[in-house]
């Protein structure tokens, strides 16, 4: 392994990777990185700043985030905080890809996040401040309920950003400069997560991922892995069990129907996966669910 590849290791932050069907929020003073330039996480990373404003760097091109704006972008982009200006706070949300495939958000913002477009909405608004403090109150909540109600709220919000339409203060990748992470080696695991995500119902591998993005299946899975934080087989188990809990607490086809309709090759593939992620049957889950929503 090279040095750069032990930087790029040493920077993953897996404090900020939630699970597939949870999130994080934190509200806090932000700080200008300094024990480390950057970090990065694969996760999808929501700011939105109270009465002070900040500057990333995004591989070398600084972004300004300014006070009441909602700013989004895929976490696997290393990035760092070199400047703040003002006293304020900031609350950051922290979403699972698989949990913003899961919501059905239309693609063209999908889209954005994974090609690494770091986006905002287009004005300012007083009532985000007011949604966004209340999430980080109400996500502390010792409350399996209040939690639901947060993120339901948070995917609305997702939704209504992608129908207003927003402002994208980082752009593509490839205009940026050559540092650990970018490139060529960037593009490939934006061209696999968005195969994974727009063909995980089919009856794809490993190796089909590889030959999709024009590499060999170990440097496709060392170099996703590097990246992304997960392996190439994981993300894809992953993002079928985002779509079959989907299914399950959304519809009424039959547990089998749905693992096919996953991508998952078989009954039993389906059942073990689920226990192993979830620690739970596909049939408890849908109980619970029907169960709750009943409430």
């Amino acid at each position: 392994m090279s040095s750069n590849e032990d930087l790029y290791r040493q920077y993953l932050d897996q404090s900020v990777i939630p699970s597939t069907d949870n999130f994080l929020i934190r509200r806090h003073k932000p700080k200008v990185f300094s024990r480390i330039p950057y970090h990065h996480h694969a996760s999808i990373e929501v700011n939105f700043l109270i009465d002070c404003e900040m500057d990333y760097s995004f591989s070398g091109s600084h972004v300004t985030v300014n006070s009441g704006h909602m700013v989004c972008f895929w976490g696997a982009a290393p990035h760092g905080v070199v400047d703040v200006r003002g006293n304020g706070d900031m609350v950051n949300v922290y979403i699972s890809f698989a949990q913003i495939l899961q919501w059905g958000l239309p693609t063209h913002i999908t889209d954005a996040l994974i090609s690494g477009d770091v986006i905002c909405n287009l004005n300012a608004c007083q009532i985000d401040a007011i949604r966004f403090g209340q999430w980080a109150h109400e996500y502390n909540k010792d409350d399996v309920n209040w939690r639901k109600l947060v993120l339901s709220e948070i995917s609305a919000r997702f939704t209504r950003l992608a129908l207003e339409g927003w402002d994208t203060l980082h752009h593509d990748y490839r205009q940026a400069k050559t540092v650990v992470g970018r490139g060529k080696s960037m593009l490939h695991v934006e061209e696999m997560l968005r195969f994974i995500s727009e063909n995980h119902t089919s009856d794809i591998s490993v190796t089909g991922v590889a030959e999709y993005v024009g590499l060999s299946p170990s440097h496709a899975m060392t170099l996703f892995k590097r990246i992304v934080g997960l392996p190439i087989k994981e993300h894809l188990t992953r993002v079928r069990l985002s779509h079959a809990r989907m299914l399950l607490a959304e519809s009424e086809m039959k547990i089998l129907s749905i693992a096919m309709d996953a991508g998952f090759r078989s009954l039993s593939s389906f059942y073990e996966a689920f226990q192993n992620h979830f620690h739970t049957s596909p049939a408890a889950f849908r109980k619970q669910t029907r169960f709750v929503g009943k409430i």
